[in-house]
């Protein structure tokens, strides 16, 4: 619903042992005091490289308007909360997932090493204090207005009515619909690709809102939008969102499989490259009833395919899982989060 506002920093999970030195400095008081810069090279550094310059799924962070923007909201609710999904940084499109370190690092560590980030290499933003960041953790709740503000407006227009790449949110059937589920997905996992409303095409890329908007606040957003201008459609629960399951996670593993996978298994699984590559659509595997051998395929390789463990997330890889396992006239059930963090 907005423009793509922030870089992911999409910090990788160091292996067991990984050196922590130097994650704190010394004040000259003595006491302990979060070291930006050490923290980046102990959490970070794995994926956006020392230099900042990032590499192969993880965008750069040196160089990077969104990471040393005035406004840092966005950017640390990326660092609390994580994300996945396509995301444009300088042109190209990265979609390394990034995880949430809300729980593994304080409001202290976040703003240390943001305020690293912001002012090393080239990049000469001003810092990122401890009370931003807390008040990001626990922020007062926006009403479904404020949300369409502040996240959407900027591409779907105030009075909701689009432009010639966003299409109209007034008036559009889609949103309307009886039945929420669509839109929710939309909201969620974000979409692209050519979108017909009302008889004109629109082509403007939707991102993912997953892990940046609670389920309240999705359903806030989309009961808003709904009953708004024109609109006169049912609210959206908080619940709904949170039901809306395996049609939100196909939608997003259609996304995951279209740039991950088509390429060697066909857009419709029919395979490729004269057999080297096994067709997807009808697979024993994919279609049995337990899916951990797919998930450990996915997650781990085999011969020429490659290991997906640490480039997508867990939430990632079920809903690619949960797309094959769905599409072509498979018929696998959804494969969730738990399922995959479940095989080892």
């Amino acid at each position: 619903m907005s423009r793509y506002v922030t870089a992911a920093l999409a910090c990788a999970f160091i292996a067991a042992g990984a050196s922590t030195l130097h994650l704190f400095a010394r004040s000259p008081a003595g006491a302990a005091v979060p070291d930006g810069k050490g923290i980046f090279a102990a959490k970070c550094a794995a994926c956006h490289q020392a230099n900042g310059a990032g590499g192969g799924p993880f965008p750069p962070l040196a160089g990077n308007a969104d990471v040393t923007a005035s406004d840092t909201s966005t950017l640390i609710l990326t660092v609390l909360n994580g994300r996945s999904g396509p995301i444009l940084v300088n042109g190209k499109t990265f979609s390394g997932a990034m995880p949430a370190w809300k729980d593994q690092l304080s409001s202290d560590d976040i703003a240390a090493v943001l305020t690293y980030i912001r002012s090393a290499w080239t990049n000469k933003a001003a810092v990122v204090t401890t009370e931003q960041v807390a008040a990001a953790r626990n922020p007062t709740a926006l009403s479904g207005g404020q949300i369409f503000a502040a996240k959407c407006a900027a591409c779907h227009q105030s009075s909701g009515q689009g432009t010639s790449a966003f299409p109209p949110l007034n008036g559009n059937p889609h949103v309307s619909a009886a039945d929420p589920k669509e839109m929710i997905a939309t909201i969620v996992n974000g979409r692209s690709g050519a979108l017909a409303v009302n008889g004109t095409t629109y082509n403007g890329k939707m991102p993912a809102w997953k892990g940046q908007l609670s389920h309240a606040d999705i359903a806030a957003v989309a009961t808003y939008i709904r009953s708004a201008w024109t609109n006169k459609a049912p609210g959206v629960t908080e619940q709904q969102v949170a039901a809306s399951g395996p049609a939100v996670l196909s939608t997003v593993g259609a996304s995951i499989y279209s740039s991950k996978c088509a390429a060697c298994h066909g857009a419709a699984g029919q395979g490729g490259g004269h057999g080297t590559f096994p067709a997807l659509a009808g697979d024993s595997l994919v279609n049995n009833s337990d899916a951990s051998g797919m998930i450990g395929l996915i997650e781990h390789g085999r011969s020429m395919m490659p290991s997906w463990k640490g480039q997508l997330s867990a939430g990632d890889i079920a809903a690619v899982a949960t797309f094959v396992r769905s599409a072509w006239g498979n018929k696998g059930a959804a494969v969730s989060e738990q399922d995959v963090s479940a095989v080892k």
